[in-house]
């Protein structure tokens, strides 16, 4: 048997699910930026921006990974995401949630190549971990910062313009 065709079922179909959660993920990050932008939240609207670009651009490594082993990928329904927030700290509330959950589901993603002897998927999924937990670091940093700003306007207007520096230089 081939290494192409030696990826387990169960292992070809969590990368397909894999697939929808990161064009989900994508979807929310785009919704985020339309709701930041028409508040004059641009810095933020541009690195919600950037964030989305990067999900479709993990998103095209699974399909390209999975056609590198000869299985199809696949493209699920995703529901529409969220389109309100009550606030800056409510929006990166659930960007926080977002990437715990992203880094999660990556863990047990490793866990499932590691179950089927998969060294090639494991070693295909270890790119993401380093990103990801940069990813979920940050999102718990401006949460954080955000909450230690409250309801003051000044505090904001600095984190936007650091997201803002942040999203023009792609991260």
């Amino acid at each position: 048997m081939s290494f192409r065709k030696s990826l387990h079922k169960d292992v070809a179909e969590s990368l397909n699910e894999q697939i929808r959660i990161e064009a989900s993920a994508a979807f929310l990050y785009f919704s985020l930026a339309s709701w930041a932008n028409v508040r004059g939240l641009t810095g933020m609207a541009s690195w919600f921006r950037g964030e989305a670009h990067g999900e479709l651009t993990h998103m095209n490594l699974f399909v390209d990974y999975l056609n590198d082993r000869d299985w199809q990928a696949t493209f699920a329904t995703i529901e529409a995401p969220a389109s309100a927030w009550a606030s800056p700290i409510e929006a990166f509330d659930m960007v926080r949630t977002q990437e715990h959950v992203l880094l999660q589901r990556m863990n047990d993603l490793i866990d499932m190549a590691d179950k089927h002897n998969d060294h090639l998927t494991h070693s295909f999924l270890t790119q993401f971990v380093p990103q990801q937990i940069a990813d979920t670091a940050e999102a718990d940093d401006v949460h954080d910062r955000l909450m230690l700003v409250g309801g003051d306007g000044h505090g904001l207007i600095l984190i936007d313009q650091e997201l803002g520096r942040k999203g023009e230089a792609g991260g």
